[in-house]
């Protein structure tokens, strides 16, 4: 495998106290549709922010997917419909979490990790529900204990799963699973190295080259806009 940051290239993100400050200042910013989205945001942003902190503790490399990358590129924070956070993690690197999926680490928080993270493709794992493990396609998740939100942890690899592995001459690219589930891969500069961005008052990390990721993923009108709309008190 790869190792695309070693301990000395690593641009340490300093977690600042006011951190929450900065959460209710985005939150401001906000457009809300109904009176229970105001808690679910502030909930959502919470939980991120204490993943933020877990990642910065434990040295765990990591970065905005998904559509949490649009909504860095589009507001700089959370879309306002948004019902989770995602991140994605170099596939192997989901080792690091699995410790802390066997021990009590937090009385709010929890790692779950699919006991099948290593099988490559949501296809080839199971649902494991006596685990707490409802869901396949992620490698983990980091949930609130209580209220059930969580980030959702995916898995990237740095070859295509449908090829061999050329150790000799490694593939350029890095590949994730695309909106439809199928493999897609892109430039591996379009990602590392990794910058520092806010979201939502929170510091976390970046992909090199977002909008371009974002337009691969949902096309180029994901950048500027969304579709989805407040309707009569409910996102549509």
């Amino acid at each position: 495998m790869i190792a695309y940051y070693s301990d000395n290239n690593i641009i340490s993100i300093n977690l600042i106290s006011n951190t929450n400050n900065s959460i209710e200042k985005a939150l401001e910013q906000m457009p809300i549709c109904n009176s229970q989205d105001r808690s679910r945001q502030r909930i959502l942003l919470s939980i991120f922010h204490a993943w933020t902190h877990f990642a910065y503790i434990h040295n765990i490399q990591y970065w905005i997917a998904y559509g949490t990358l649009v909504g860095y590129v589009q507001r700089r924070g959370l879309l306002p419909h948004d019902s989770d956070t995602d991140i994605l993690m170099l596939a192997q690197d989901t080792q690091q979490l699995v410790p802390f999926s066997d021990v009590n680490f937090s009385s709010i928080y929890e790692i779950k990790v699919h006991p099948q993270w290593s099988f490559i493709g949501y296809t080839n794992r199971s649902y494991f529900p006596l685990q707490g493990i409802h869901f396949i396609a992620p490698n983990a998740r980091f949930i609130h204990r209580k209220l059930r939100y969580h980030v959702d942890i995916w898995p990237i690899y740095d070859y295509h799963p449908d090829q061999l592995k050329n150790t000799t001459n490694p593939m350029k690219t890095l590949t994730e699973y695309s909106r439809y589930y199928t493999w897609i891969s892109s430039p591996i500069e379009w990602t590392f190295p990794l910058k520092p961005c806010t979201f939502s008052g929170i510091k976390v990390w970046c992909p090199a080259m977002p909008e371009k990721l974002v337009t691969m993923l949902y096309g180029i009108e994901a950048v500027n806009k969304t579709d989805t709309t407040c309707v009569n008190g409910t996102w549509v």
